[in-house]
């Protein structure tokens, strides 16, 4: 079977990786790594098709060290065994080369750890995604972390055109064809070499030319690069356009989500952004966004375009309050540094008999009282006076229903 073009012309030292310049110098973690033949564990973390496997793969040539390719998703845990015996019998350390890391599940995490642990293993990992958000922290405070750049177009055209020429091709590329490569795959020098392996192949001794490269790159191979770490920033900027209310950017990084084709992803990312940002400023428009997102499950692509576009600038139209969430939040964090003090005891549970021999009593029932309201103490004593939830005064809705709360609370004295 005939090798992808790809693997054939993978770097096999750190001097042939193209970009990332940050990560290669006489100062840097890797070069020490490689000059005085060192091993730490690293996770390697960046957009698909920039050189991550390829990294890890000539850093362990270069450090001179036994590795063998491991992939989280596709391998099984008796293939890491098997690995890890192969590493226990190595005098000179043994590197896994750990594809899609944050894929690792926990049954392969526990034979792995206690190796890592006690070094008779090290890990070059490689993840499209965000490490601090999805790899189990026990393997990633075992970890330096690297972050890829995404490849410019040029990156992609001088690496293309210096592996390309370092073997016979059955058909010739002119710089236009390959510059034009680069630019529609977005960075991916993965993706690249495989079209030119494709044109190489299936257009042997034909001249190349924009016609067939059109033909060949199909729009929904190009950009399906929007998927790995990008594509949490994308969301982060669809969600950041959404609050600061422009509907133009919002729009357009809405076009950039469906044509990832995550219906589920972008429901969940408009969802709690309408309890976040909206909140109280339109409660009403939260369950237009449920429903909309519901609807776009139900009709699917391309329909669902329709559904998004209009409640993505609705959301950008309306007023926006943030006060539920710092209220929950400020909470959040008293508690997470101790404040759990003790409640107030008229308001703890009072449904068996002998709460009262506790103490228990004095609760006063808001719906005996006018208005429904009765001023009695909720929070505990510690916090008699503390207020999480503050008022959004440029809400157009909350403070007449301060308002209001302000007047029965007066009324009640």
């Amino acid at each position: 079977m005939k090798q992808p073009l790809a693997l054939i012309l993978r770097p096999k030292s750190i001097g042939e990786i193209i970009g990332q310049s940050h990560l290669f110098n006489e100062n840097s973690v890797l070069d020490r790594m490689v000059k005085v033949k060192a091993l730490y564990s690293l996770i390697f973390y960046g957009v698909p098709g920039i050189g991550k496997t390829s990294i890890a793969l000539a850093l362990a040539n270069d450090i001179g060290v036994p590795h063998t390719i491991y992939n989280a998703v596709v391998d099984k845990k008796e293939q890491l065994m098997s690995i890890i015996e192969m590493a226990k019998r190595s005098d000179n350390g043994y590197v896994i080369i750990l594809e899609e890391v944050h894929r690792l599940n926990r049954d392969k995490q526990d034979i792995l750890l206690p190796f890592l642990e006690n070094g008779i293993v090290h890990i070059f990992a490689t993840t499209t995604e965000n490490p601090y958000f999805t790899i189990n922290p026990a393997i990633r405070s075992r970890c330096q972390i690297f972050e890829l750049n995404p490849l410019s177009k040029e990156d992609v055209f001088k690496g293309l055109k210096k592996r390309i020429s370092t073997i016979e091709l059955n058909t010739k590329f002119d710089d236009d064809v390959i510059e034009t490569i680069a630019e529609q795959t977005n960075g991916d020098l993965r993706a690249a070499i495989n079209i030119v392996d494709i044109l190489n192949t299936l257009y042997a001794k034909e001249k190349i030319n924009k016609d067939i490269l059109k033909d060949v790159m199909q729009q929904s191979y190009v950009l399906s690069a929007d998927y790995g770490d990008e594509y949490y920033d994308i969301k982060s900027a669809f969600h950041k356009s959404l609050r600061g209310s422009d509907p133009d950017a919002a729009i357009y990084y809405l076009a950039r989500l469906l044509t990832a084709g995550d219906i589920e992803s972008l429901c969940r990312r408009l969802i709690a952004m309408a309890y976040e940002d909206i909140g109280l400023a339109n409660p009403q428009l939260c369950n237009r966004i449920i429903a909309a997102c519901d609807a776009a499950k139900e009709v699917g692509f391309p329909e669902c375009k329709q559904i998004f576009a209009s409640i993505v600038i609705e959301i950008c139209l309306s007023p926006k309050s943030n006060s539920a969430y710092l209220a929950i939040v400020e909470a959040l964090e008293d508690v997470k540094n101790g404040k759990t003090y003790s409640i107030p005891k008229h308001i703890k549970d009072q449904s068996y008999k002998s709460a009262s021999k506790l103490g228990r009593t004095g609760y006063k029932y808001p719906h005996d009282y006018q208005n429904a309201y009765v001023n009695q103490q909720y929070l505990p004593n510690e916090l008699i006076d503390k207020k999480y939830y503050k008022i959004n005064v440029n809400n157009p809705i909350e403070p007449k229903m301060n308002e209001y709360l302000k007047k029965i609370k007066e009324n009640s004295r």
